[in-house]
């Protein structure tokens, strides 16, 4: 199991428990009932409470809009039917697991987290992005190695919509997720590759970047695991 991990240390980890989420992109496929089952049994040893699983599914919207043809209101629908599509998944891996460790686990779609406190994030790192050109350029480097990853070519405008989908990713990670009038600050992230955003918000967390974010928001650390998938964990294709 390949982990890296931010705002805290694997020995640290050991030794506390905390309240955790993990946070699924509808983009992370192809999807094995062996890979999930994999970060949640890491999670189920590390966290304290409810697991929450975020299924990320309205804000791919950008992603459609950035990639394909469909409209704002098309892109939107095919985000929350993937998202359906997710919750369909992990409810047949749950339903799988012993009654004690399935009632860890609750399953949440992106509008669940979208509190007033989120938005206040997201419109203050909006202004950010609208203000700072170095921001700026910082989010669109992100976007542009996620159009190089994707082996892809389109235009500055649809740039922007990935911009919008790294924003809002922001906004959640930079505060964690509010659910049931609990805070979750730990997040584990499935990935196929380092992409530097724990990075980057570890970096804004400390003030080292975009202090001025760290000093407005009073921002606090969330601690951040990227789980690397590996191709010996996408055997048992489900999606």
């Amino acid at each position: 199991m390949k982990l890296r991990v931010f705002n805290s240390t694997k020995e640290a980890l050991i030794k506390q428990k905390y309240p955790i989420f993990i946070g699924i992109s509808v983009g992370i496929k192809p999807m094995s009932k062996q890979l999930a089952l994999s970060y949640m049994d890491w999670a189920l040893h590390h966290a304290s409470g409810p697991i929450q699983i975020l299924i990320a599914d309205k804000i791919a919207q950008f992603n459609y809009l950035a990639f394909s043809h469909y409209t704002k209101n098309g892109s939107l629908a095919r985000a929350i039917r993937d998202g359906d599509k997710y919750e369909n998944f992990f409810n047949d891996v749950l339903s799988e697991l012993p009654k004690s460790k399935r009632d860890c686990f609750q399953l949440i779609r992106w509008q669940d987290i979208e509190s007033p406190q989120f938005f206040i994030y997201l419109e203050r790192i909006t202004e950010e992005f609208n203000t700072n050109i170095i921001f700026k350029n910082t989010t669109l480097t992100y976007a542009e190695k996620y159009i190089e990853r994707r082996g892809k070519i389109i235009t500055s405008e649809k740039k922007l919509f990935l911009c919008q989908y790294i924003l809002h990713e922001l906004a959640a990670l930079l505060r964690g997720i509010d659910i049931a009038g609990k805070n979750y600050r730990f997040i584990i992230y499935p990935t196929y590759q380092y992409s530097g955003m724990s990075k980057l918000v570890q970096d804004i967390q400390s003030g080292i970047r975009f202090p001025a974010l760290q000093k407005e928001l009073n921002l606090q650390k969330t601690i951040m695991v990227e789980f690397i998938i590996t191709k010996e964990m996408e055997k048992e294709k489900a999606l």
